[in-house]
């Protein structure tokens, strides 16, 4: 029944939003009857959310179908971040490969919505005028692969995990948003990817920084070879 899909979907989004508003946090267990009672819908269409938010590893559902919102370590923040940086250099550079006028107008759009707010914006609005262009992109360059694979990696998670390290680096944004469009509008895929890769690359050796830092400060153990 077309109900449930649109439910799930609508939970889905809404939990998401919750993020960025701060309803919920990493680590957060998530009750289903609470959920069914917040959205009014039945188990059934909280249980599809709950799964497919697990699928994009956000949730994370243990036995018993217990829930709670994934809580990412440095380490997994860093590799995701390496993921994303070939990702949206691909993105960028298959843009750059296929972009034509109609594409060219869609991404001046998609640019436009995302300066509309100020580069340090923390908003699950701002998230989706990102989203937004970052699927514009994928678009343009027609891989359908990418556009299944992409969604799958924990940007919103991350994005709200670690909003206070990222948002040193944060006020360039909108800086390096507008250097990948202007190298896919000029159909330059090199410079593209360069510029896409770029953008990541920044926000994950700030994280890597900071891993780094808190390795080196976390106390030894006295109990050599007991670890704990």
């Amino acid at each position: 029944m077309p109900m449930p899909q649109r439910s799930r979907d609508s939970i889905v989004g809404a939990i998401v939003r919750g993020l960025y508003e701060g309803r919920y946090a990493p680590g957060q267990r998530l009750i289903e009857a609470d959920l069914t009672a917040e959205y009014g819908v039945s188990r059934g269409p909280v249980r599809e959310a709950l799964s497919r938010l697990a699928a994009e590893g956000i949730v994370t559902l243990a036995m018993g179908r217990s829930a709670s919102i994934r809580r990412l370590t440095a380490r997994e923040a860093v590799d995701l971040l390496n993921l994303l940086e070939v990702l949206v250099g691909l993105a960028a550079r298959q843009a750059a490969a296929h972009v034509d006028a109609g594409a060219r107008q869609r991404l001046a759009q998609a640019l436009a919505a995302l300066e509309a707010f100020d580069a340090r914006d923390g908003s699950a609005d701002y998230a989706r005028a990102r989203d937004s262009f970052y699927g514009t992109l994928i678009a343009i360059g027609a891989n359908a692969e990418l556009a299944r694979v992409m969604p799958a990696v924990q940007v919103h998670l991350l994005r709200v995990q670690f909003r206070r390290d990222l948002a040193a680096v944060d006020a360039r944004r909108h800086e390096d948003y507008r250097a990948i469009a202007a190298a896919v509008l000029a159909g330059d895929p090199e410079e593209a990817e360069r510029r896409g890769r770029a953008h990541i690359a920044r926000l994950t050796r700030y994280m890597a920084e900071r891993e780094a830092a808190s390795a080196a400060a976390a106390p030894i153990s006295s109990s050599a070879g007991s670890p704990s």
